[in-house]
């Protein structure tokens, strides 16, 4: 992990949702074991900064979350286009996590990236409204 110079659309991804942040900030070891395996695969670690942003407001230690989001290859910026989607995506998945519909979208923006996550079964419902059911891998931690 580590900032790198690579464009965020170059490399698959492992894209990281607001549990999966916090579980870095509480030091889970299999967070960072799932962060180890991706980027030995060459996976970019990235965090939507949507995600940085509750992921501080529910932290314990925010400095800490800072530190992590900084070893981070990339804090994706939410784009325009995307915004777009999130409405529609909320409606059909019936799940109210903005966040999680990001988290959604950033990963499916990559083929071959991967999701992070505290909460599968949202991350799988988004999925599955999206009609990208079994595309992208989720992890659990």
């Amino acid at each position: 992990m580590g900032s790198r110079d690579i464009a965020p659309g170059v490399a698959p991804r492992l894209v990281l949702d607001t549990g999966a942040l916090i579980a870095l900030e509480r030091g889970d070891a299999r967070a960072y074991q799932h962060l180890l395996t991706a980027s030995q695969r060459g996976l970019l670690i990235v965090v939507p900064t949507l995600v940085v942003l509750e992921a501080l407001d529910g932290a314990r230690a925010p400095a800490v979350v800072e530190r992590i989001v900084k070893k981070i290859d990339v804090e994706l910026s939410l784009l325009p286009a995307m915004t777009r989607q999130v409405a529609g995506l909320k409606r059909s998945s019936g799940v109210e996590s903005t966040t999680g519909i990001v988290v959604v979208l950033e990963a499916l923006a990559v083929p071959g990236s991967m999701i992070l996550t505290s909460d599968p079964v949202d991350i799988h419902r988004i999925l599955e409204a999206a009609g990208s059911r079994g595309r992208v891998p989720v992890l659990r931690v």
